[in-house]
């Protein structure tokens, strides 16, 4: 009997070490609902739309850079620098035609969706602490930037900072993602920081979070200082949003010294984020107010930040206990979500058709919230337009997802088109 429990818990042992290093393909992402049953296409309303299976993103990463330039790979450990570069992910294999694609981007499929592979990280040029004084590599990258922008219908750029025990492939395919069904109308960039790919070192992955933060911050500065951006959009998931809460936080207190730049902060959207409840409500003190729009979207029962809370000893602001934070701390979080563009998005299973009790990666696994993400990036509408409904708990607004909101993204999509016909009549005639 004793050698029987010892074998199986030698067995446990190398399941749980194999499952640590293993890392899931990242998979095109099932059809926003907003894309379904002749619902507008993104992907028309872009002139310059490449019909390929190759995506281009461009990156920034504080990890170590390991072979040549021209094809770069990066450690799991930081490096000094901020280096700046070019990314191409390919959906599917060298044969995956464009129809193929399209059909899968814009309707429900049973098959299996194709992977987003990373062909090439191209680096380009790397910032030290005198970001101020651009090198040609940043300069030729920032041009290479700045054409992307001129060249979208959106001019914002999106940061995406994606999660713990996360590759640079993975990361790169979930930010593909955004890149891909925002129609390739939005400019997208990875912030790829350093992460042990390992769940058993996830607390080293919070250590290195914390130090990512200044680089996210320097990189927001960067873009503000020198791209003809409209507004800079961040999504951060899981972990993510630890690195967001403190970079944005610096960016905040930086913004509100005398003479500085404007950092044209536009939606922030935290999805799940794996962040210290405290920290993350304190970190909101510096950055609400300066940014356009903050959304922080929560399941409650999301099973990865219930294992994250046992691990740091307290929640996290993807699943928060209110009842951690101090009067002051209450006292704030009510009056942002009345007045200081501060949303607080429930995502509740119970609403939300095959979605998980446990899910902790909703932004990009289930259609009613990736719809949510995009239409908030997209178009910069409140919650009350992007069609959910508001719930008072103790005081603090939060959003949620009505049982009939498929039903209600039509009239939302009717709304934005009489905004901008609106827009359109009101605009100077060129002579």
């Amino acid at each position: 009997m004793r050698r029987i429990l010892i074998i199986l818990l030698l067995v446990v042992v190398a399941v749980t070490v194999a499952l640590s290093f293993y890392q899931p393909p990242m998979r095109l992402m099932p059809t926003p609902k907003l894309f379904l049953d002749g619902a507008p296409d993104a992907f028309a309303a872009n002139p310059a739309l490449a019909k390929t299976n190759g995506i281009e993103i461009f990156y920034a990463t504080n990890r170590l850079p390991v072979g040549p330039r021209t094809s770069r790979t990066y450690a799991v450990v930081p490096g000094r620098e901020l280096k700046l570069g070019v990314a191409t992910i390919r959906i599917g294999g060298p044969e995956t035609s464009w129809e193929t694609i399209y059909a899968m981007s814009t309707n429900v499929v049973d098959d299996q969706r194709p992977r987003l592979n990373l062909q090439t990280l191209a680096e380009m040029a790397s910032v030290d602490e005198d970001d101020r004084r651009l090198s040609p590599g940043t300069r030729a990258w920032l041009a290479l930037v700045n054409a992307a922008i001129d060249r979208s219908p959106d001019k914002d750029i999106i940061i995406y900072v994606h999660g713990a025990n996360s590759t640079v492939e993975r990361a790169a395919g979930q930010a593909a993602q955004l890149r891909h069904f925002t129609g390739q109308n939005s400019v997208v960039l990875l912030f790829a920081w350093p992460t042990a790919e390992n769940f058993l070192r996830y607390p080293r992955d919070m250590v290195t979070a914390f130090g990512a933060a200044p680089q996210l911050a320097r990189l927001v500065g960067l873009l503000a200082r020198q791209t003809r951006a409209r507004n800079i959009d961040v999504l951060t998931y899981s972990a993510g949003g630890t690195v967001g809460s403190e970079g944005l936080a610096l960016v905040g207190r930086q913004a509100r010294l005398a003479g500085a730049a404007d950092p044209r902060l536009g939606e922030v959207y935290h999805a799940a984020p794996d962040a210290d409840t405290r920290g993350f409500v304190d970190d909101l003190r510096d950055y609400a107010g300066v940014a356009r729009r903050v959304t922080v979207a929560a399941n409650m029962g999301d099973v990865t930040l219930r294992l994250s809370q046992a691990a740091n000893r307290g929640s996290r602001a993807g699943r928060p206990d209110i009842a951690e934070l101090s009067a002051n701390q209450t006292r704030f979080l009510l009056d942002a979500t009345q007045a200081k563009g501060v949303e607080l998005l429930r995502v509740r299973p119970e609403d939300i058709p095959d979605l998980s009790d446990r899910s902790h990666s909703f932004w990009y696994n289930d259609p009613w919230v990736s719809s949510d993400v995009l239409i908030t990036f997209l178009f910069h509408l409140p919650p009350g337009e992007r069609g959910l409904v508001a719930g008072d708990a103790g005081g603090a607004v939060y959003w949620g997802f009505p049982p009939d909101y498929p039903a209600r993204l039509p009239g939302v999509l009717a709304g934005l088109r009489a905004t901008v016909a609106d827009q359109r009549a009101k605009a100077p005639v060129a002579r």
